[in-house]
Formats: structure tokens, C-alpha cells, sequence
């Protein structure tokens, strides 16, 4: 249990870096911009796709379901609270990223007990 526990982290921490890196290697402002651009936008919508299978599944009890979307809808409001902001004034990209990541942490932690599938990895 605590091997898939450590590996599990790695892999998230790893993809997280490998993101980041990649996103500011790209060679103009605006392939980065657009390529973080995307990469928040896909990360969102897996959000969204981890929010419909807890919301769908008759398992999970209808508190759990509050509490995963009421964490779904605070993910930007957490990233503009807790994240540095950039020049334009928002919050940093890779930060937000982070958000994301915790909320589906979050998702997992309490959903996966009633039989929802790990969609963090996805």
C-alpha cells in the first residue's frame, strides 16, 4: 500500500514538472501562453469529467457530492487566493495546475470508497 502511495506521488509530481518544464521551454511568449492555455483547459475538463462520475454514481451519498462540487467550483477562486500572481494578474499558471491537482486529490480521497474510478492519472 504505501509503495503504490509513494509511486502514485511520483508520478503526479514528476507530471506536474514535466509540465511545467515543458510549457516554458516552448520558444515564443505566445506558443507558451497557448500551450498553458491548453493545458489548463484539458485539465479542467478531466475536473469536470471527475465531478460527472462522482455526481452520477448512486453510490455516493448526496453530502459527498455537495462537497466534491462545491470544491470543483472553488478551484479558481482557490487559485486566486493562494497562487502568486504573474504580470497581467493573474494567478501563475503552474499554481493553478496545483489547484486542479488537489482538487482531484480531493475527489479521490472521498469517492473512491463508493466504487468511483481513480480518474486523477487520466
Amino acid at each position: 500500500m504505501r509503495k503504490t502511495i509513494i509511486a502514485l506521488a511520483l508520478a503526479l509530481t514528476s507530471t506536474a514538472a514535466f509540465a511545467v518544464h515543458t510549457c516554458d521551454t516552448m520558444p515564443s511568449k505566445k506558443d507558451r501562453i497557448n500551450y498553458w492555455s491548453d493545458l489548463i483547459g484539458s485539465s479542467m475538463q478531466e475536473a469536470d469529467e471527475y465531478l460527472f462520475a462522482a455526481q452520477k454514481s448512486r453510490k455516493v451519498p448526496a453530502s459527498v457530492k455537495q462537497k466534491v462540487e462545491a470544491r470543483r467550483k472553488a478551484i479558481t477562486s482557490n487559485a486566486d487566493r493562494q497562487c502568486k500572481k504573474d504580470d497581467l494578474g493573474y494567478p501563475e499558471n503552474a499554481c493553478y495546475i496545483e489547484q486542479i491537482q488537489n482538487f482531484k486529490d480531493f475527489t479521490y480521497k472521498e469517492t473512491s470508497k463508493y466504487g468511483v474510478p481513480d480518474m486523477r492519472l487520466n
